[in-house]
């Protein structure tokens, strides 16, 4: 290169394929990214059918191969947009290193991200592309991912596509089998479109608006009736700051002010967040408890707060709601957070002590099957922070008249965390036909109706009471007395189905070819 010759970006060229290739790399991600707008706290639903259509496009794409690529970049696309907040729990409280958090949160953004990667890696070696088998094959593996997901590793369903739906066309599936099946019927619906594009469209587009109109005919299905007189509920949120909540002094005070607020109240229930008295209840004395316990009870006044408990003896600890007045009861948080509430594998993970020190980290499960809460003679079904990502966890509840969730989402401050373990509470309220009191240490305390709908709620960061009505409901949703058996028969179902069109359209084949063999003899 002579010292007059200039360097020029425009002279260099690459092959088409490889231009064509990077175009759709970049359309995968960017179309997972997309999906995350599609939650809270965006809620742009619609964009969950461009998101997943754009998807099941790439991967009938004829021309290009490279499912297992774009699965991958969708799943980073999203779950890099969508679950970045992780690591300020252990960065910001945990007292890790910043580069230590990051990475835990780089992990598990390429764990989830594997999910796609996976379904890619099926559809490549079990379809081809722009066949029927592969588009109906999408849904099928898309939502088998995600309940494993849910599963696998104590579970992680965040941004699981169902969760769109619960202002979406398809919210009436959610009580009818479950947030997964609401999912089923978006990808499906996704698949017929994308597939529509590169064969003979009209059966493909009348199938998709055949299903659609049908799933979203069913909101209009009611399951729960109101029984009883209405209850007045206060939620108080502490608003207590997560960095010295667990110092010893400001435990004290913070069981003080929060005590102070309940005898300000005059409603049936009060409710407080998870871990609102922060002391374990054996370095509390009998005697100040049984007090409170009794002022309670003349007052006819049901309080429901989250405390840690537990037994020193048998080395048993709790993450607990314990009740005192004319409430009765108490609750042991069973479905615990991995790394945060428990240390999973201890000896594989034994390093993460080294580096992360959660206060009240080493939780003991609660029993699966445990007893109703009572205030003042109504039934309150209670689960505990992590709990409302888990349909499964929450659906024993449907007995209940109404249902109670403390939280505390301080662990991620202002992050996009707490609106969606909202929209996983609301959802939670949709299966069941239940209305939800949901008090949270700093955000967000809610009341949400039985269709899911926020009927009241506080602003975050702010120390403050929430009151309102909540109406106890009877009668069960078909997803409150099955869970998720129907979607799994469905899918067994479906996939029995798949396979005869499959061994269909195979012999059409063969018999298509001994034709032209016969003609040309």
């Amino acid at each position: 290169m002579t010292p007059n010759t200039r360097f020029s970006l425009s002279r260099v060229t690459f092959p088409k394929e490889l231009t064509c290739s990077m175009r759709y790399s970049l359309l995968s991600f960017f179309l997972g990214a997309l999906l995350t707008l599609a939650f809270s706290p965006f809620d742009h639903w619609l964009l969950a059918f461009v998101s997943l259509s754009g998807l099941s496009w790439l991967w009938l794409n004829p021309h290009e191969h490279h499912p297992i690529r774009y699965g991958f970049l969708f799943g980073l696309g999203n779950f890099s947009t969508g679950v970045h907040w992780v690591y300020i729990s252990m960065y910001a409280y945990g007292g890790a290193p910043l580069f230590f958090a990051v990475g835990a949160n780089i992990l598990l953004i390429l764990y989830l991200s594997l999910f796609p990667l996976l379904i890619g890696l099926l559809l490549h070696y079990l379809s081809r592309p722009a066949t029927v088998r592969r588009a109906l094959l999408i849904p099928l593996f898309w939502i088998t991912g995600e309940i494993i997901r849910s599963y696998l590793f104590s579970g992680f369903p965040w941004l699981s596509v169902g969760y769109t739906q619960l202002y979406g066309l398809f919210k009436g599936i959610i009580p009818l089998a479950g947030m997964f099946a609401a999912g089923f019927i978006l990808m499906l619906i996704c698949s017929l479109l994308a597939f529509s594009y590169y064969r003979s469209g009209f059966a493909a587009i009348f199938a998709a608006s055949l299903i659609g109109v049908m799933s979203f005919s069913t909101q209009f299905l009611s399951f729960t009736t109101p029984i009883g007189n209405p209850i007045s509920v206060a939620l108080i949120q502490g608003n207590v700051a997560q960095l010295t909540k667990f110092e010893p002094e400001q435990m004290l005070r913070d069981m003080q002010d929060y005590i102070q607020l309940i005898d300000e109240r005059r409603e049936q229930v009060v409710i407080l967040p998870e871990t609102a008295f922060a002391f374990m209840e054996e370095l509390i004395h009998d005697d100040y408890l049984n007090a409170l316990d009794k002022q309670y009870r003349e007052k006819n006044q049901a309080i429901i707060l989250g405390m840690p408990t537990g037994n020193y003896e048998k080395g048993e600890y709790y993450n607990s709601v314990i009740t005192l007045g004319s409430a009765h009861g108490r609750y042991h948080k069973k479905h615990l957070l991995p790394f945060g509430e428990y240390l999973p594998m201890r000896r594989l993970f034994s390093f993460f002590r080294h580096f992360v020190t959660i206060p009240m980290g080493d939780f003991s499960r609660g029993e699966s099957v445990q007893p109703l809460l009572s205030t003042n003679g109504v039934s309150a079904g209670v689960f505990i922070c992590f709990e409302g990502a888990f349909g499964r966890v929450v659906q024993p509840y449907s007995y209940a008249q109404y249902l109670i969730n403390v939280s505390n989402d301080g662990w991620f401050q202002d992050s996009i965390a707490a609106d969606q373990h909202l929209q996983l509470t609301q959802v939670r309220a949709l299966e069941l036909g239940r209305e939800i009191a949901r008090a949270t240490n700093n955000g967000h305390t809610v009341f949400i109706r039985n269709d899911g709908s926020i009927a009241e709620r506080l602003p975050r960061f702010q120390r403050a009471v929430l009151s309102y009505t909540i109406q106890p409901r009877t009668g069960q949703t078909p997803y409150a007395k099955y869970g998720e058996k129907p979607l799994i028969y469905g899918l067994l179902l479906y996939a029995m189905m798949c396979a005869l069109i499959f061994l269909i359209e195979k012999e059409q084949v063969k018999s298509h070819a001994r034709y032209l063999s016969t003609r040309a003899n």
